[in-house]
């Protein structure tokens, strides 16, 4: 009886530490190695901008439209498990590779690519999530001319409608 025991427990120890053999399939979901570098892309929305075959977009954060000028723009927003750097070296390369040029770019825990392309721009925000990493991607005619004009309207004291308090310092 003792024998067969040994045996018993010998079997269970040899089964048990072949099943936790690794073949280096199970990765740690928490790992920041676990989120993948880009790869392919594809087009979503706006026919000249790649998006990242890693990212999903969230329908319910996009808006589409079109200018007065019949210029398709709006926002999409998308998330995904990527490496933030490897995203942005990509969008700027898919983005230079269909005409558009790169204007401006801020590299932080949100990260903005400011691109031109003819009579549109295109500003994409790259968030670094604990998570995941979200891309957000707005579109929007370019203005004519080099510089923006605003309406800016000073208010004294006695302008302020009632009801509406003015903070000071």
């Amino acid at each position: 009886m003792a024998r067969s025991l040994t045996m018993l427990l010998l079997g269970t120890l040899v089964v048990l530490f072949a099943g936790c053999a690794s073949d280096g399939s199970f990765k740690n979901p928490f790992a920041s190695s676990d989120a993948a570098p880009v790869g392919g892309y594809f087009f979503s929305e706006f026919e000249d901008i790649p998006v990242p075959n890693e990212m999903k977009e969230v329908s319910s954060d996009t808006v589409i439209t079109f200018a007065p000028s019949g210029i398709k723009c709006g926002m999409q927003r998308f998330k995904g498990r990527v490496e933030v750097v490897s995203l942005m070296n990509t969008m700027r390369r898919h983005m230079a590779n269909n005409g558009w040029t790169l204007r401006s770019l801020l590299r932080a825990q949100r990260s903005i690519l400011i691109f031109e392309k003819h009579d549109r721009m295109a500003f994409i925000e790259i968030t670094d999530g604990l998570l995941e990493t979200e891309m957000r991607i707005v579109v929007s005619p370019r203005l004519e001319g080099d510089s923006v004009s605003l309406d800016v309207r000073s208010y004294s004291a006695s302008s302020v409608p009632a009801g509406e308090q003015r903070l000071t310092q």
